[in-house]
């Protein structure tokens, strides 16, 4: 049996499959979602107009996933509301209470939330399965934060839930969900995931607004007809350790350091470190482009359209990365998917809901 099938302990994570290399990780912390929400950055001018606007009636917060309070405590402080939680640990005074099987209604209520965030491969990649596999069987979720979700909108009309940025690019249904802010200033104490703050209504047919802080980008409708939809082809070839041109498809932490593609003999990341798993450094092949200069032309034309692509859309239809730059700005990540559309129009093939150049 090889090394990653071994069995392994509650919590202890694979790191390298080729070696068994493991590492623990907090339980709590991974399996609870039990990351304290200490900052104030996510009651902006925006949020704060949903719940003082739409929820301006009612005075009353339930936070199902309530941790050390800290939401809650800033919701009496600002607005004056009677607040109530739900745990599922016993010991930090709330009613304890399992949010991810179901939640108590409380008629009238506004949900104010931080629940937790876990994807479904990670689970298993970090040995969590046997603490909350049992919550995505039959879920059909891919997340536990997909999962609190469903269970907050089957309880409450309105919610302000803090959840991972990629909900925006996710499948998720959003027909309820009436704004998006992207959060670039981490509320948090001890991770900088990237974030995100929605506000969800009881009316569907919603087309969310989408913020970066304060600052008003774009519907969401907008952001899926820019990205388009862009089918395989077999011009482009990824992770191909042999290919023509590099892709750095992460910001750096330098402001300088922006995803961009490079001619292959001048990407100084290592060929022998591509897998078929690649996804932040790889190299692609190209077949077509079968000289030097046409290489460094194409490689000009592809970085120029995607800065088109970012400065039109303030970067939204890029995935966040982990951590800002030295300028506070949230890292950014291309997608695969994206990136195949960048390359095509770079080819000069003629690809649904493109942009032009101004």
């Amino acid at each position: 049996m090889s090394k990653e099938r071994l069995p392994r302990d509650l919590g202890e994570m694979l790191v390298k499959a080729d070696s068994g290399l493991t590492k623990q990780v907090d339980i709590t912390k991974v399996g609870r979602g039990a990351f304290n929400t200490k900052g104030a950055s996510w009651l902006n001018s925006v949020v704060r107009e949903f719940i003082t606007g739409e929820y301006h009636p009612r005075k009353n917060a339930v936070d199902p996933f309530a941790g050390q309070g800290d939401m809650l405590i800033l919701c009496e402080s600002e607005f004056g509301m009677e607040t109530s939680g739900f745990d599922i640990q016993d010991d930090l005074g709330w009613e304890v209470n399992d949010s991810l099987e179901s939640i108590p209604r409380s008629v009238g209520a506004i949900c104010i939330t931080n629940p937790p965030y876990l994807a479904k491969y990670s689970a298993k990649r970090k040995s969590m399965w046997p603490m909350v596999g049992h919550y995505y069987e039959g879920s059909g979720r891919s997340d536990l934060y997909e999962i609190a979700l469903d269970r907050c909108l089957e309880s409450f009309d309105h919610i302000v839930a803090i959840i991972p940025e990629t909900f925006l690019h996710s499948k998720y249904p959003k027909e309820r969900c009436q704004r998006i802010v992207i959060l670039e200033e981490n509320p948090f104490e001890d991770t900088t995931f990237p974030v995100c703050v929605t506000c969800w209504v009881p009316e569907i047919g919603q087309d969310p607004t989408i913020y970066v802080a304060d600052k008003k980008i774009m519907q969401f409708s907008k952001m899926i007809e820019i990205k388009g939809d862009v089918t395989r082809s077999n011009r482009i070839v990824f992770n191909d350790p042999d290919g023509n041109v590099g892709l750095k498809a992460v910001d750096g932490t330098r402001p300088d350091d922006r995803i961009r593609f490079i001619p292959g003999d001048e990407f100084d990341y290592p060929r022998s470190s591509i897998k078929e798993s690649s996804r932040l450094m790889t190299y692609l092949d190209i077949p077509e482009l079968d000289s030097r200069m046409k290489i460094s032309k194409f490689c000009g034309r592809a970085n120029e359209i995607l800065e088109s692509y970012r400065d039109r859309s303030e970067d939204i239809i890029l995935s966040g990365f982990k951590g800002n730059n030295k300028e506070g700005r949230r890292r950014r990540r291309l997608d695969y998917r994206l990136g195949r559309k960048v390359i095509l129009e770079a080819l000069g093939v003629s690809v649904q809901t493109t942009l032009d150049l101004e």
